[in-house]
């Protein structure tokens, strides 16, 4: 009784196992990043670290293309491109601004990256497309004129269609129109005119003015400079408020006889006077000479320095006319200073107590030089102040259009320019006229320039720019024009607009647009199309941008956009849920928008939705922004999540978890499992799809008998995210002949799969394996070919099925095999009810031989039978079930019938046809009669109805609708039933006896 202790002693000391849990399978996806500069790659559950650069230099911003076969990224400023495995490096391109931030288009010919443009003492960020072959740009992300913008991060559409950008913009108030119409972009046929009403604002103050201020100091003014210093900086802040690059100098002036004090400069053109007033006072001498022309002529040939595209204004505030002649040389006269005003383009403002003007000598310098005069009461100073701003907003503004243009456009003005009071507008009408030899389909331009006052160009706002597409004169005209409104919510705006078009005789025809007009247009811009159709089917169009602009402040937001950026959308404002704005007030939606920074966009698989970082979480958010939802919400062991992207089959997200004092982290999250660290020291997270063969063998039966006929089909399928391509081997052993071959089966799409089948023959007893492969990847199958007996076997065939009355014989094959190995005598084939009656001889057939007899049935009649055969012979057959073999023998009988049997000459007769070959082409006839040329049709499924014409001047009588073979498979000539032809007088017979 030992034994048992002894037992249970060994199994408590024996080792337990333990079970270990199996890491998940890995995916067909690897994960790229950067780590120290480098990139490397782990697969999907983050093991097998690989590196595929290991530089000098600092690689960043890795992206696979969409097929996993190459790898872009930035290098020190340049784009690179190389295979998956990061050899055979090269730059995209030759351009010497810094680039980064590659992203590949959907089927690998484009990148859309950042190039940093340089701006002041920085750079700012544009999209730009280029081609991968050449490196060759094709195109630019432009920002809408309403705003100035940084746009990083493209990221491309699966279907190509759109790229997302993070834009960081702000509302431009440069280049603010100050033309009705800035833009004219519309189509207009050759030799055509047409008129635009333009309208130019004048600046109420002239813009960017600089204005000097000359002051007499003679004893008569003393209260006057007293209002002067009292008043001066209310005038300048005032003028300021309107222009607010406004700079201003003060000067004085008095006679010859007062040394040193002629003439003054006290301060300079400046932004601040500061504390002038104590610099400028009043000689004692009331009866002082006054010399303002000498002061004028000082003024305007460099005395306070005026900038070069200013507006210059000269301010003269005095109680008497200025003498002349008395500084040496005797240049100081009022014609002289006139021509020096008028050189330097500055205005005269003359502010007159009541003798400025006695001698009407600054009515003078007001006509020369555009300007204006007020007056004021002497014995009211205080007046002075307001003179002199009425006399510097006063002033006359002279508009001249100056216009460009291409050979093939003229352009005429009226009026030829204008003079308006200082903010009102100048009323132009233009007329365009399409040159009579300008190139259909071509492009004329012209630029207008709207110049104030004899400026030697135009100011900002002040441009007029024209496309004209020259339409020919058969196409119909459509026009449609831009339109600018502002968003009123996050959706944006409804805009009604509209689009004419006439055909080429100027008859008017309605337009067809996309999108219509009363649609809600996003923030954003949006190119309407609109197209007509004339009659004759001759098609015109023209587009249009409809922009709808909102206030921005610089904060980081998602912007959809076609990689030609004619169409581009705002979508921050538009999401809707838990990581959107839709739920705030209207009132405090733009606040709070400018509160939340929201980057990093990542199209997912499916193309309807994006991943985006918000605020420290990263959300899912559709494509229109109608749904989000927070896929990972940052905490304290997932640290500022962000750079998201998506597995390739779309069920989750990898994202970079970026630690402050720690090297970042790469982690995962599917579905709403949390969140699982991959791999540690790594960041900017990119996949990689890869491809998934799988081979599969199979024999259909497995076991066969000797010589006997298996199917071998070998699958090789794709169950991976990338086309991959395959090269198929397929080893039969010497014990099968024939089989399946090997094939270069191409490139194979994810979820696709390629086929190869063949018939193999077992010519030796046992098991044979069937291996078939794909470079390392094989499989297998295992054919059994049963030991050999003695055998004789029959298949019979028959061939055309069906055959036609008329058309080919149907030829019978009976095929023998005597698999035994004696030889047989008296083989004989019966097959009873088409000949071999009563038998068809064969013969001998020696071991492993074969014969074929051939029977021919003449197709003259219908016939559906089956026809069944059985081979018999003297000698040893093991297996008499393989003796007999059967098919069918169908032979068709054409069938044309009419649907009624008399008719006038001249009507028309239903023919129907039915068991005709399909695909064979019929001719038609009367016989007797005349029929039509060439009466053909093509049978589809071997059926048709078609009509005939009785031609009225036929002959009358019997005759027969006849079918004969034209082409295709052959039938005989097929008659339909009696037809009367009578003369087409003659009333049906069904009407002879009504009365």
């Amino acid at each position: 009784m030992r034994a048992l202790p002894l037992l249970l002693v060994a199994l408590l000391v024996a080792p337990v196992p333990v079970a270990h849990a199996q890491p998940p399978a890995t995916e067909p996806f690897d994960i790229g990043f950067v780590d120290d500069g480098d990139v490397f790659t782990v697969d999907s559950n983050g093991s097998a670290r690989t590196a595929l650069t290991d530089d000098e230099d600092e690689q960043r911003d890795p992206a696979f293309s969409f097929d996993g076969t190459r790898i872009a990224y930035s290098e020190e400023g340049r784009v690179m491109i190389a295979d998956a495995n990061g050899s055979g490096a090269r730059r995209l391109n030759d351009e010497t601004l810094r680039q980064t931030e590659p992203a590949w288009s959907p089927d690998g010919t484009q990148i859309a990256l950042v190039t940093w443009m340089p701006d002041g003492e920085g750079s700012t960020p544009v999209v730009q497309v280029y081609r991968v072959a050449d490196g060759v740009r094709t195109g630019e992300i432009p920002v809408p004129e309403y705003l100035v913008a940084e746009d990083t991060q493209p990221d491309w559409s699966p279907d190509g269609a759109t790229i997302a950008i993070t834009r960081r913009a702000e509302t431009s108030y440069v280049d603010t129109p100050q033309i009705t119409e800035p833009r004219t972009d519309r189509p207009e046929r050759v030799a055509g005119t047409f008129d635009v009403e333009q309208f130019v604002r004048t600046p109420r103050v002239p813009p960017k003015p600089d204005v000097v201020v000359l002051i007499d100091i003679s004893g008569s003014m003393s209260q006057e400079l007293d209002s002067v210093k009292r008043t001066l900086d209310d005038i300048i802040a005032e003028v300021r408020a309107q222009q607010p690059d406004t700079r201003f100098g003060i000067g004085s002036y008095a006679g010859p006889e007062n040394e040193g004090r002629t003439f003054t400069v006290h301060v300079p053109l400046t932004e601040d006077v500061g504390d002038w007033q104590d610099r400028v006072n009043i000689i004692v001498d009331e009866n002082s000479t006054e010399v303002w022309a000498h002061a004028l002529m000082q003024t305007a040939t460099g005395a306070f320095g005026f900038r070069p595209d200013s507006s210059r204004v000269v301010v003269v505030i005095g109680d008497e006319g200025t003498a002349e002649g008395l500084m040496p040389g005797g240049t100081d006269t009022v014609t002289n200073a006139i021509a020096a005003l008028r050189a330097a383009n500055i205005r005269f403002v003359g502010i007159d107590s009541g003798g400025l003007d006695q001698f009407g000598q600054a009515t003078r310098f007001v006509a020369a030089t555009n300007g204006s005069l007020k007056t004021y009461d002497e014995n009211r100073p205080g007046e002075i102040s307001t003179a002199i701003l009425d006399g510097i907003r006063d002033l006359d503004v002279k508009v001249t259009p100056v216009p460009r243009c291409d050979g093939g456009l003229g352009l005429t003005f009226d009026p030829a320019e204008a003079v308006v009071r200082g903010g009102e507008d100048a009323r132009f009408t233009e007329r365009f006229e399409v040159s009579a030899n300008a190139v259909p389909g071509s492009t004329v331009r012209c630029t207008v320039e709207f110049r104030l006052n004899n400026e030697q160009s135009a100011r900002s706002g002040y441009v007029q720019d024209v496309e004209i597409q020259v339409a020919d004169r058969t196409r119909p005209l459509v026009r449609i024009d831009d339109v600018t409104s502002g968003a009123r919510d996050g959706n944006g705006t409804n805009i009604t607009y509209k689009a004419t078009a006439t055909d080429g005789q100027n008859q008017p025809l309605t337009p067809t647009c996309t999108p219509p007009s009363g649609t809600t247009f996003p923030i954003g811009v949006t190119t309407v199309t609109c197209t007509a159709t004339d009659e004759a089917g001759n098609t015109g169009t023209d587009t249009a941008v409809v922009t709808i602009t909102a206030e921005s402040d610089g904060v980081a937001q998602i912007w959809l956009v076609t990689p030609d950026g004619r169409n581009q959308v705002n979508l921050t404002p538009r999401f809707e849920g838990p990581c959107g704005v839709s739920s705030v007030p209207s009132f405090a939606r733009a606040a709070v928008l400018a509160l939340i920074d929201t980057r990093d966009p990542a199209w997912a698989p499916d193309g309807r939705h994006l991943a985006v970082t918000q605020d420290g979480r990263v959300c899912e958010v559709s494509s229109d922004g109608t749904l989000t939802r927070v896929l990972v919400q940052g905490d304290d062991e997932v640290i500022r999540p962000r750079n998201p992207v998506w597995v390739p089959d779309g069920s989750g997200i990898v994202f970079e978890s970026s630690h402050v004092e720690a090297p970042p982290e790469l982690w995962t999250v599917r579905g709403d499992a949390a969140p699982r660290l991959l791999t540690r020291d790594a960041a900017q997270p990119t996949v990689q799809r890869l491809p998934r063969l799988t081979v599969t063998t199979t024999a259909t039966p497995r076991e066969i008998p000797f010589n006997g006929e298996t199917t071998i089909e070998v699958t090789v399928a794709n169950t991976g995210f990338a086309t991959a391509p395959a090269v198929l081997t397929v080893t039969l052993p010497p014990g099968l002949t024939g089989g399946p071959r090997g094939a270069d089966l191409g490139p194979i799409p994810p979820g696709q799969q390629r086929v190869v089948s063949g018939e193999a023959t077992g010519v030796t007893a046992g098991e044979h394996v069937v291996t078939a492969a794909v470079g390392a990847i094989t499989s297998a199958t295992t054919v059994t070919v049963l030991e050999r007996t003695g055998s004789l076997s029959l298949k019979v065939t028959a061939a055309p099925q069906p055959a036609y009355v008329g058309g080919e014989d149907v030829v019978v094959k009976f095929a023998l095999f005597n698999s035994s190995g004696s030889t047989l005598t008296d083989v004989r084939v019966i097959a009873s009810g088409f000949g071999c009656l009563p038998d068809c001889p064969v013969g001998t057939l020696g071991p492993d031989a074969g014969a074929e007899v051939e029977l021919r049935i003449p197709a003259t009649e219908a016939v559906d039978r089956e026809l069944v055969a059985v081979v018999v012979a003297t000698g040893p057959d093991e297996d008499s079930l393989d003796n007999v073999s059967a098919t069918r023998v169908v032979v068709r009988q054409p069938v044309l019938t009419l649907d009624q049997q008399a008719g006038p000459l001249g009507g028309v007769v239903s023919v129907q046809g039915k068991d005709f070959p399909p695909g064979a082409k019929v001719r038609l006839d009367w016989s007797p009669g005349i029929a039509e040329t060439p009466g053909e049709l093509t049978t589809a499924d071997g059926t048709f109805t078609t009509q005939m014409l009785v031609f009225h001047n036929d002959i009358e009588g019997v005759r027969q609708a006849t079918a004969t073979s034209a082409e295709g498979t052959r039938f005989g000539e097929v008659r339909s039933g009696d037809f009367l032809a009578v003369p087409n007088t003659v009333q049906p017979l069904d009407f002879v006896e009504r009365g």
